[in-house]
Order: C-alpha cells, then structure tokens, then sequence
C-alpha cells in the first residue's frame, strides 16, 4: 500500500511539473516592476522620443477562460528624438510639428485588456528566456503563444482602454502637454503636443 500510495505521489508530482501554475479562478496576481528603455511613436507612425519606464501587471483571472491584464506604466521619463514631433500628424488644430532632440519630460499611463487562454503561469517572467520587459514579452512569458494573439489590445478592439500622458516644463517647447487614449470604440485620440514648433 505503501508502494501504491508513494506511486501515486510521484505521479501527481510529476503532473504538476508538466501543467503550468494557474491562479485560483477570481483570483488576482501581481507583477513587476520591470524597468525598460522604448522607443515610442507619435501620430505618424515614426518615433519621437525614447521612454524609460516601469511596467506594473496585474492579471485577474475570470474563472471563464479569460483574463483581464492591466498593465500599467510607472516612474516614466522620456527623452526627445525629434525631428516630428508626437502630434504632427493630428486633425485638430492644436498641435505642433516638429521637436527638438534632447528635451526631457515625464510619462504615465495604462494599457486594460483580455485574454483568452487555456495557459496561464505566473511564474513565466521567472523562466531564463523570458522577457517581460515589453507588453508582448510578458504576455508571451505567462500566457504563452495566445497571449499576444488575443490580446484584446493588440487586435484593435473596443474591450481595450488605454491612457498615456505626457509632459515636459522645458521652456523651447510651444506645446507642454500630449495625450494618447482609447476613445472606447476600438481606435485612439490625440490631445495636445510636445513640440517647439
């Protein structure tokens, strides 16, 4: 019985060791910081500035095949590349065109998703060649391939909000403030700049 009973442990030890880690269901984990240098892009499609930032996560799992991942984005700074500025290529009328390299400034914001996933593992930015550095490294690290494949985010859906504001006091600059959000029904606005001109 002995024998059965030390077979039997072996067993469920070595299922556990094939089957990722998985949160109760309704449960909630926590993740980061991950510290991380970007490039990020402004209305044209082209970069504008480099952004150092922590990254925070926070899964919850929905008890239904689904996770809702909010990344958020903390103790951000930026430095411009120039020579467009984030908001050139805006359709309001108040916004610049261009900015100056090496102007500095702050950042914050947020990224709220799904995803659908039959894998979840917490401990996947624990694994060597994970990166959870970028949005779709830590997706990839804990919710393997369909991670970033169904992240509502990254396929241009409503069930995906976002808010990232920037600003910089450096007196060349004619426009102080930008802000990039979801509008809520899958598509972004802009407001404002970072611009000399």
């Amino acid at each position: 019985m002995l024998c059965k009973r030390l077979t039997l442990s072996i067993a469920f030890a070595s299922m556990l060791l094939l089957f990722p880690a998985s949160a109760a269901a309704n449960g909630t984990d926590h993740f980061g910081p991950f510290s991380s240098t970007t490039p990020d892009n402004g209305t044209c499609g082209l970069p504008w500035a480099t952004d150092t930032v922590d990254r925070y996560f926070t899964v919850h799992d929905n008890g239904d095949g689904t996770f809702r991942v909010k990344e958020q984005f903390k103790n951000g700074s930026f430095v411009t590349t120039g020579p467009g500025s984030p908001g050139a290529c805006e359709t309001d009328q108040h916004h610049g065109a261009t900015v100056r390299p090496g102007i500095v400034g702050n950042f914050t914001g947020f990224l709220d998703g799904t995803v659908t996933s039959t894998t979840y593992n917490p401990n996947g930015c624990s694994v060597a060649s994970a990166d959870c550095t970028t949005t779709q490294g830590f997706l990839a690290a804990v919710f393997g391939a369909s991670g970033p494949a169904t992240f509502t985010c990254n396929l241009g859906q409503a069930d995906c909000s976002f808010n990232f504001e920037y600003s910089s006091s450096d007196k060349t600059l004619t426009y102080h403030h930008w802000q990039d959000k979801s509008d809520n029904h899958g598509g972004e606005k802009f407001v404002g700049d970072i611009a000399n001109a």
